[in-house]
């Protein structure tokens, strides 16, 4: 992420959308990760070998 949460109250309008938005991403990756490999798989999984839903492109 490119701002801590406690860096959020320093942005403006346009940053604190971005911000969102990039939140709403990071959690919508994770609960993919999660529900597309198990737990002992996401510990050993090279993640940059990981490619985007074709659905979500």
């Amino acid at each position: 992420m490119a701002f801590d949460d406690d860096e959020a109250d320093d942005l403006s309008e346009s940053d604190e959308l971005a911000f969102c938005v990039a939140r709403d991403i990071e959690c919508q990756w994770d609960l993919y990760l999660i529900n597309t490999y198990s737990d002992k798989k996401l510990r050993t999984l090279d993640l940059s070998q990981v490619s985007l839903p074709q659905e979500w492109s």
